[in-house]
């Protein structure tokens, strides 16, 4: 429920008799009837202003001037206003884009100006600069998508009114960006419309689904996170993996759970917040990492496969430190991660802009907005030590492994060493390492032997399985060299990047509106977002046949003995369990 500000009301009771703001027109240029209709102009305007300022003692000498640019609706200098005189022609219907009486709103950016400059400083305000996207000296505004107004990204100042028009404007609009809305309420109070609104319970994500090429429209209601959790992958890996991942665990209760600590067991409700380099190219380029060539994106995850990929693939463990926050601080950082991954459009770098300088970054928005970098820290393990110096994280004891608690997710080696030593030792396996058998060709990985135990049977499943899935990395890697060789795969490849940068920056999706996505325009798009979405698999699957084919023939023989394997392995399994 949104309730107006007792102080504001007292304001507004006591502005008739002690002062009120003055929007002096000049009628120097305007016939009668334009005249009528900007006095008409000027008191709706008046009307709609933060109480405080209606009570203003100030004067704002106001003119319409024909000199202005046709593409410049107004001009405040000085402590004075000038509008575009075509502002008083009739408006144009009205539209899902465009804010409702364009005239008022411009009225109201070039007051919103004029108090700012003339002692308000709202756009120098630390909190309001971090949630409008102003924070980065230097480095401009990288809220670029869902905008209602691109001239927001031109200044501060200029945010700081066009943002203010569509507060006092449109009754949705703190729904769309409820952060900067609760800042302007604080400031001035809430618009009389926004009184008894209300929004969604849930925020709309694009999220993976865990297929190959799978996404969907997603919806996480705030209320059913039981708990947010500082997800940490081990470093390891490729070069930009060496100082470890930086990631938030959402623990999303089951449909029909109360929350409560028993949530933590609902793995497969479970979303993980991860900012990532968007990598269009078939491998990762460290320079253009680097240099910040790559787009940064936020992505929703599923649990289970950030933990197929760390554990499973790349052998690393997962450790989750659960923050101490409470139900208000979860939804406010639901809130913020939900505004940058709609309109953020940011470039990832592997030194000043990864993956745990963006995560602090979201941690200071959501939780500390006015206290400057505060989370922000160039290594995950620093926003690690913060999160624990302020009492948010638990310093946990070196004996927290336990993985019935949910606090630790294993790297699969221990769990292949020992699968690996009891094959061996059964006389399964040729003798080499863990590592060594892994990346072996097939033919050197020893012959299934016609008999196996079902539990035999499984252990091989699991190594086989793994040295598949390496083999399909080292694959991957040799494929970028032979791009201009098969123009087969480049066409595949440029199908796949065409219908992944449709989807890269989920505010480039074909929804209307600005912000949070609202109910209706998530409804009216479905077509079109379904039709999108469908591609991706199909994608896919043209791309992993194209990419095999353009293969040295070994490595396409090794791949096809894996899956020859993998088939032969599960038709035993079926066989014993049948």
């Amino acid at each position: 429920m949104i309730v107006r500000s007792t102080l504001a009301g007292l304001a507004l009771l006591l502005a008739p008799f002690v002062c009120a703001l003055e929007l002096r027109l000049d009628p120097a240029g305007l016939d009668a009837p334009q005249q009528g209709r900007a006095r008409a102009l000027l008191d709706a305007t008046q009307a709609r202003l933060p109480l405080a300022w209606q009570a203003d003692a100030r004067v704002l000498p106001l003119r319409f001037d024909p000199s202005l640019d046709a593409d410049v609706a107004g001009h405040h200098w000085q402590g004075r206003i000038r509008l575009n005189p075509t502002l008083l022609a009739p408006a144009p219907a009205p539209s899902a884009d465009v804010l409702p009486g364009r005239a008022v709103a411009s009225l109201v950016h070039e007051i919103a100006h004029a108090l700012d400059r003339d002692g308000g400083h709202w756009s120098v305000d630390p909190v309001f600069r971090r949630l409008a996207g102003w924070d980065r000296l230097g480095r401009g505004n990288p809220y670029r998508l869902r905008s209602p107004d691109d001239y927001e990204r031109h200044s501060a100042a200029e945010a700081f009114a066009v943002n203010l028009e569509w507060f006092l404007l449109d009754p949705s609009y703190a729904c769309r960006r409820p952060a900067l809305a609760a800042w302007y309420a604080q400031q001035f109070g809430w618009p009389a419309d926004m009184q008894g609104a209300s929004c969604a319970p849930g925020l709309a994500w694009l999220a993976a689904t865990g297929s190959s090429g799978g996404v969907a429209i997603e919806q996480i209601d705030p209320a059913r996170v039981y708990a947010v959790d500082y997800l940490l992958a081990d470093s390891g890996g490729p070069p930009m993996s060496r100082f470890g991942h930086s990631m938030l665990r959402l623990v999303i209760c089951a449909p029909g759970r109360v929350p409560g600590e028993r949530c933590r067991m609902d793995l497969a409700h479970h979303r993980v917040l991860s900012f990532r380099a968007f990598v269009d190219d078939v491998q990762v380029s460290s320079w253009a990492g680097l240099t910040g060539a790559y787009p940064s994106r936020l992505f929703l995850l599923p649990l289970n496969q950030v933990i197929d990929e760390y554990n499973r693939v790349e052998l690393r463990d997962l450790r989750a430190w659960p923050l101490d926050l409470s139900p208000a601080q979860v939804a406010s950082l639901l809130q913020a991660a939900a505004q940058v991954h709609w309109s953020y459009d940011g470039d990832y770098t592997f030194i000043g802009n990864n993956c745990a300088v963006e995560t602090g970054r979201l941690l200071d928005t959501a939780l500390d907005p006015a206290g400057g970098r505060h989370y922000r820290d160039t290594f995950p393990r620093g926003v690690l030590r913060q999160l624990v110096a302020d009492g948010l994280a638990p310093a946990l004891p070196a004996g927290h492994d336990d993985p019935a608690a949910g606090l630790w997710f294993p790297s699969a080696r221990a769990e292949y060493m020992a699968v690996f030593a009891r094959l061996q030792q059964a006389g399964q396996l040729p003798a080499m390492d863990l590592m060594q058998w892994l990346d072996a060709p097939p033919a050197r990985r020893g012959a299934l032997p016609a008999q196996m135990s079902l539990e035999q049977a499984a252990a091989w499943l699991v190594l086989e399985r793994a040295a598949q899935r390496r083999a399909e990395l080292r694959a991957l890697a040799s494929l970028k060299p032979r791009l201009r060789q098969s123009p087969a795969l480049g066409s595949a490849v440029a199908g796949w990047l065409q219908w992944l940068r449709r989807i890269d920056a989920p505010g480039r999706l074909p929804l209307a509106g600005y912000g949070l996505p609202q109910a209706a325009e998530l409804e009216a798009a479905q077509p079109a977002l379904q039709a999108l979405i469908e591609q991706g698999p199909g994608q896919w699957q043209l791309l992993q046949a194209q990419a095999e084919a353009a293969l040295e023939p070994a490595l396409q023989e090794q791949l096809e003995q894996g899956r020859q394997r993998l088939a032969q392995i599960g038709a035993h399994l079926r066989a014993q369990l049948h």
